[in-house]
């Protein structure tokens, strides 16, 4: 049986965003959205590509700044590629900050099969310290409002956590809260972009060990859950290293479409200040195949840092995003990658024999029943 092939694109809807999270890299906020003109224009482009690469999968996925402010946008790009697709299936993702989720959006979203994550950065304390509103309000209390609505009508709602030196002593505690409100589906994720100290990452590791006897106790008491700081590093270990075919294969099985049409390798890219020597075309006309192919041999290039090392064919050092994010450059490796691995996969590694040794049927479960993922989400649905 043939693998299907897929490819992703991402519609960069605005540059306007109504919260200033100060870990943001997409630069400084500005009223610029996708017109009219550039919208059909890369709902034409798309098609396109799907069509002439014999893709059986489109994912889709919206963003911003905060795409809700362009809402007319996401529907209206969904109601024209469902009327266009010919073939091809079509999956519908969107990240916000949840401060403009109301019953009736989400219902309309709902109905439009768009799986909506939540970005949210724990209790209200730590979620304000860096997600304010743009008057520079707490945006916990709207955030908390678009949680009920977002679980009432899927409860596998995904949470993006972000976790920044000055938050790394509350993870545990964020971790926590989040899945008390109900949310099973937790992505815990680093501000790579962050100026992390010796200090800072004495700190995160000794969160990290909480967060073990945390992710160890709910294994034990079988509850149904996904936290990507631990079950995708125990996910290396467990089965083989991921293949160049199943990682992201930066600016060729995924893009991303920038408000005025152009065309960057993923969405760490799409900023206001500019970054033309990462521009792989322009939906009027195509992909620049020079730049393209430029990119994706800059992304792939050996590691030396790397070499000897015994965690190599576990860690991220292979996403382009997160090095350029951390140093500025898609060829370098992030030294804060290296770093948080070493530290992260050693805990995670410990919690995992201890469960294995234990014969927990969770992890077992969860862990090596190649079901399990579609087994869990529809239990968490019912």
């Amino acid at each position: 049986m043939s693998m299907k092939k897929t490819l992703s694109a991402t519609f960069h809807l605005t540059h306007q965003c109504n919260l200033r999270c100060d870990y943001c890299y997409t630069g400084e906020k500005l009223p610029i959205s996708m017109a009219q003109k550039t919208v059909d224009a890369s709902i034409g482009f798309v098609l396109k590509e799907a069509k002439e690469n014999n893709i059986d999968r489109l994912q889709i996925t919206f963003f911003g700044g905060e795409p809700l402010l362009e809402k007319e946008h996401i529907f209206y790009i969904i109601d024209q590629l469902e009327s266009r697709k010919e073939a091809v299936a079509i999956t519908y993702g969107m990240s916000t900050n949840g401060t403009l989720i109301t019953e009736e959006l989400m219902q309309q979203l709902a109905e439009k099969r768009v799986f909506v994550s939540l970005s949210m950065d724990g209790n209200p304390e730590t979620n304000d310290m860096h997600r304010p509103l743009a008057g520079g309000q707490g945006s916990s209390k709207k955030v908390m409002q678009a949680a009920k609505i977002m679980l009432k009508h899927n409860p596998a709602t995904n949470v993006n956590c972000v976790i920044t030196p000055a938050s790394a002593a509350q993870l545990t505690n964020s971790v926590d809260w989040i899945f008390s409100l109900g949310f099973k589906y937790i992505t815990t994720t680093l501000d790579y972009s962050a100026d992390w100290s010796v200090d800072d990452f004495k700190t995160l590791k000794r969160s990290y060990k909480k967060l073990a006897k945390w992710y160890e106790a709910k294994m034990i008491a079988e509850e149904r859950f996904y936290l990507s700081f631990f079950d995708e590093r125990i996910r290396t270990r467990t089965l083989p290293p991921l293949t160049k075919n199943e990682r992201c294969f930066i600016g060729q099985k995924q893009f991303s479409i920038a408000p005025d049409g152009a065309l960057y390798p993923c969405i760490q890219f799409v900023t206001t200040e500019g970054l033309p020597e990462y521009i792989i075309g322009h939906v009027e006309h195509g992909f620049d195949k020079t730049c393209q192919h430029h990119i994706s041999c800059c992304s792939e290039k050996p590691k030396p840092e790397c070499q000897g090392c015994m965690l190599e064919s576990r860690c991220s050092k292979w996403c382009s995003c997160i090095n350029f994010m951390s140093t500025g450059s898609i060829e370098k490796v992030s030294p804060v990658v290296c770093y948080n691995e070493k530290i992260l996969i050693e805990i995670v590694d410990k919690t995992a024999d201890r469960l294995w040794k234990k014969r927990n049927n969770m992890f077992v479960h969860k862990h090596y029943n190649p079901d399990y993922p579609i087994i869990s989400h529809i239990e968490i649905n019912l």
